[in-house]
């Protein structure tokens, strides 16, 4: 039975993907955590997860509490080897402070937090030596994708906009190193605007929800009627699924294979939209009237990306097809809200 370790189970991707494993292998799931207070939904999620699975499903899973800007200490890294021995198949490095606006305002904590996760686990990795090791970073290391064109493909400049996305580059960047250096098998993926159940109240979907059923006037980022930030929107059980299909399907490659680089995937979402058009599609399937305004994002967020958009060749090249559409994921991810209302303004 494969033995996956997945950072940032807690966090909204991470449940989501420890929810994909525990239903769809039978693989061992090894999930840290650090629990951090300013991490609010973390907990939350782990028990609508875990109230949903099977005891048998559920017996796959570990949790293990450590916050990943700390280095490993001996002790922990010998009860890990002792609880899970010395093979790990995969890991699956998401864990990481991914809060664009506090990133701003807090510079030094997302960047210190950030770069030391990244290393630990590097670490971690050469210890465990495990089959794969995914990084998972996000399109805003390219910056702003341009109001026109396809979008970034795997390996163009990294140009970042805010500290956040400059951090996210900086784990790539050192993930890179360890794969030159110590043969770590490293594969990256870049991902898009996630949305799912169970996400943070402040994210744009459940966002707009809110405010639709409160009546609120939506502010929206734009430099004016036919320039509205657009996105490329991405089911968080796509994703899941697109790391599930890596870790079975995908092979690293080294240098001494002839490789310059290691692999890099971009997971796409399946529909861009700007964030009026997703605004009032959300509102005409709930039948609220959308009340809103339209902002320059430049002048309320310095380092405003106006659009992000991703294109796929390697991964698409590897057989993945996503199994769900757009449709589906806006339908599903409505009808949860409706029935878990707290969620949308949780403390």
């Amino acid at each position: 039975m494969p033995k996956l370790l997945l950072t940032g189970i807690g966090g909204f991707i991470g449940a989501h993907t420890a929810e994909w494993i525990l239903k769809y292998t039978d693989w061992e799931l090894i999930g840290i955590d650090s629990w951090k207070p300013h991490h609010k939904c973390d907990r939350n999620r782990l028990t609508v997860l875990l109230d949903g699975l099977p005891d048998i499903e559920r017996s796959r899973l570990t949790i293990h509490r450590w916050d990943l800007s700390d280095e490993f200490s001996e002790s922990f890294k010998r009860q890990f080897v002792l609880g899970h021995g010395e093979t790990v198949d995969y890991i699956i490095n998401m864990a990481s402070d991914s809060h664009v606006t506090r990133s701003i305002s807090e510079p030094g904590r997302c960047w210190t937090n950030n770069c030391n996760l990244i290393y630990n686990m590097l670490e971690l990795g050469r210890l465990l030596r495990p089959k794969k090791f995914i990084q998972v970073s996000t399109d805003e290391v390219y910056g702003d994708a341009g109001w026109d064109g396809p979008g970034h493909e795997e390996w163009s400049t990294i140009l970042p906009s805010n500290p956040y996305s400059a951090s996210k580059a900086a784990q790539e960047a050192l993930a890179v190193a360890y794969w030159r250096t110590y043969k770590l098998p490293v594969m990256i993926t870049n991902t898009m605007n996630v949305i799912g159940e169970m996400q943070d109240p402040e994210k744009f979907l459940p966002r707009v929800i809110s405010y639709l059923k409160e009546d609120k006037t939506l502010q929206l980022h734009a430099d004016g009627e036919d320039k509205i930030a657009r996105r490329v929107w991405l089911d968080a059980k796509n994703m899941a699924a697109a790391l599930t299909h890596i870790c079975n399907s995908v092979e690293p490659v080294f240098m001494d294979d002839g490789a310059d680089r290691p692999w890099k995937f971009h997971v796409v979402g399946e529909t861009e939209l700007d964030v009026l058009s997703l605004a009032k599609l959300i509102s005409a399937k709930i039948g609220k009237d959308l009340d809103y305004s339209l902002v320059r994002g430049d002048k309320v967020r310095p380092g405003y990306d106006r659009r992000y958009a991703l294109v796929d060749k390697n991964l698409k090249s590897t057989g993945f097809s996503a199994p769900f559409d757009f449709d589906q994921t806006i339908e599903r991810i409505i009808n949860w809200y409706a029935k878990n209302e707290h969620w949308l303004w949780i403390d």
